[in-house]
């Protein structure tokens, strides 16, 4: 033990300067920590919100793109169905206006891929016959004509079967 005090060093002033400034510094940092975090916070969460919205609009993106794709399929496939169509009942008026008057068709079948109708009819003599095949073969919508079967009952009238190609622009 000392038995004579010694006085206590003095610290000098621009050391206390030193330590409140240090002191005001870290307060000052620690302020500034919060001040700064909070907008980092909200633009964090506003991000986040910013970043599923646009991951919503995406799939919805690609939902809609799958949907219009589908569409597009049908309406290219209903484009397809309306060119090939072919429209058959336009061969009814045709025969209608190239029947003779003492002739009727009493049967009709068609094969639209061939594009071959074959009728059954009657008619009151040959000689009306004769006139409707001439009447038929003189139509340029028709390609060929030809006499299947013809016979005669006995009440005189000839009964007969045609077959009759027709060129394909009469189903359009």
């Amino acid at each position: 033990m000392e038995i004579i005090p010694k006085e206590t060093p003095k610290i000098p002033p621009w050391l206390d300067i030193l330590f409140y400034f240090a002191i005001g510094f870290l307060v000052l940092v620690f302020i500034a920590s919060f001040v700064i975090n909070q907008p980092l916070k909200s633009s964090q969460e506003t991000l986040e919100d910013l970043e599923s919205t646009l991951a919503k609009e995406v799939s919805e993106r690609a939902s809609l793109k799958n949907e219009i794709l589908t569409y597009q399929k049908k309406i290219n496939d209903f484009s397809f169905l309306i060119d090939n169509h072919r429209n058959v009942s336009k061969i009814f008026a045709f025969m209608e206006n190239q029947c003779h008057p003492k002739v009727w068709f009493s049967g009709f079948s068609l094969n639209a891929e061939e594009r071959m109708v074959t009728l059954t009819g009657e008619a009151q003599d040959f000689e009306s016959l004769g006139q409707q095949m001439l009447i038929l073969r003189d139509e340029k919508m028709i390609k060929s004509v030809g006499l299947l079967n013809i016979s005669m009952k006995k009440e005189g009238k000839i009964t007969f079967n045609l077959s009759i190609s027709f060129d394909p622009l009469i189903f359009k």
